[in-house]
């Protein structure tokens, strides 16, 4: 008998770690060559793990939730014949600890003294460097090699950054000789308190879910939105009647191979004609580089609800399709989604998103950009409205429209102007198919 590593696997370029979000074996299961052993997310897809190998499971590298480094164990499995040699430590963490000395107390400025601080375990991080997406955007943000960090554990935290500010850099370990001398910035972010044991007890009736694989990825990528772009939303109100007039007369007409419209493919039609006009709302602001990027084609990503979170796969090149292609294209991608079956060219390369519930659309919506993009457009309900026309009583269907955009790229009056070009083309629909 022998023992056969199975380390995780080369994702993708670029990426350095996944987070391993479901098991499928346990310690002492049997397993075939093929067999899912565990799925794996990266900020760009969910990847299916499978065995390399027939074996049992001997250990298992950690649990749902955690991050691993590529190249690192995920499995060991023990099978028939000859194995392989025990691998070498992961060269990601380093075995010298460092103990930041107690800081001296200062001199209390009143009758009451504040509790001296506990001494800190810090381990140094040495070679590739652990972190997510959101720490590393702050790192440069900052001006601060991630290398010269201090870390509590294998990855670089939020909370390693802030202390590494806070100290000034005196406790980091020297550079080694391909990292240069970086100085902390001056503005340093203000630290929390140390969390109260107590108050982090579990209380009667309380349960708790751990923030892992899709869930954890929207977080991070919401947060850094808000933090880093500064919205603003317009809204406008739209008269669709004509539309849901034309759409039921293409729905009636169309033969058996065409998938029955739905308001969307249309909305994205009228959409796609508009930002030919205005190609600063179909870009990418890369910031940390200093240039706004604007595409010819409209690389929509839609907003899709599934049982673990939103996802948003993304109709390519939208302004060359017929609204029965976007239809389709929207129905494959939303059944992928929702099976977890969506490619890594199925999620990449938006350039701007479009995200709406249906019918449970309420009436207006300001929805957070997906960074590095520049606005994100959210279509509302449709309702009934009286209205007076010629002196008259009239029942008429609308919606609201919104856009959010960053201020950064994007004004106010051309939000304003760009979108009564996108109501004009909703309220005569048949102008959406002239170019």
């Amino acid at each position: 008998m022998g023992t056969h590593y199975y380390k995780l696997p080369d994702i993708g370029e670029g990426v350095v770690e996944a987070e391993i979000t479901a098991w499928h074996v346990a310690i002492g299961d049997t397993v075939s060559e093929e067999d899912h052993i565990a799925d794996a997310m990266t900020d760009k897809a969910t990847i299916e793990l499978t065995s390399p190998v027939d074996g049992v499971i001997t250990s298992i590298a950690c649990e749902e939730g955690d991050m691993l480094a590529v190249g690192a164990v995920l499995v060991t499995l023990e099978i028939e014949g000859e194995g392989q040699p025990e691998p070498a430590a992961e060269p990601e963490v380093a075995a010298e600890v460092e103990t930041a000395p107690e800081p001296e107390k200062p001199a209390p400025a009143s009758q009451t003294e504040a509790a001296p601080t506990a001494p800190v375990t810090r381990a140094v991080t040495s070679g590739k460097v652990l972190a997510s997406p959101a720490v590393r955007g702050r790192a440069a943000r900052l001006n601060i090699d991630l290398a010269v960090v201090p870390a509590e554990g294998a990855r670089v935290t939020h909370g390693d950054l802030d202390a590494y500010l806070i100290a000034g850099a005196s406790s980091a370990p020297a550079p080694n000789a391909s990292s240069p001398q970086v100085k902390p910035s001056p503005a340093s972010p203000t630290l929390q308190e140390a969390p109260d044991t107590k108050a982090d007890e579990l209380k009667p009736g309380e349960t708790r879910q751990k923030v892992i694989g899709l869930r954890r990825v929207i977080a991070t990528r919401m947060a850094e939105s808000k933090r880093n772009i500064p919205h603003f939303t317009y809204v406008e109100e739209m008269d669709v009647t004509a539309l849901e007039e034309m759409r039921a007369r293409m729905n009636e007409r169309r033969s058996e191979d065409k998938p029955k419209l739905t308001v969307l493919p249309l909305i994205i039609r009228a959409l796609a004609v508009t930002l030919t006009d205005w190609p600063q709302f179909n870009a990418r602001y890369e910031d940390q580089k200093g240039y706004v990027a604007r595409f010819d084609d409209l690389n929509l990503g839609i907003a899709t609800q599934t049982d673990g979170g939103l996802i948003v796969p993304v109709v390519k090149a939208a302004q060359s399709k017929t609204v029965w292609e976007i239809a389709l294209d929207i129905g494959r991608l939303a059944d992928a989604a929702r099976t977890n079956q969506l490619s890594t060219e199925d999620l990449s390369d938006a350039t701007t998103t479009l995200t709406s519930l249906g019918p449970l659309g309420g009436i207006v919506t300001t929805p957070v950009i997906n960074r590095p993009e520049v606005a994100i457009f959210g279509p509302n309900k449709i309702r009934v409205k009286l209205v007076m026309e010629q002196g008259e009583v009239a029942i008429r269907k609308v919606m609201n429209f919104s856009v959010s955009c960053d201020h950064r790229v994007i004004d106010g009056y051309d939000a304003a102007k760009m979108m009564q070009d996108m109501k004009a083309r909703i309220e005569d629909p048949t102008s959406m198919f002239v170019l």
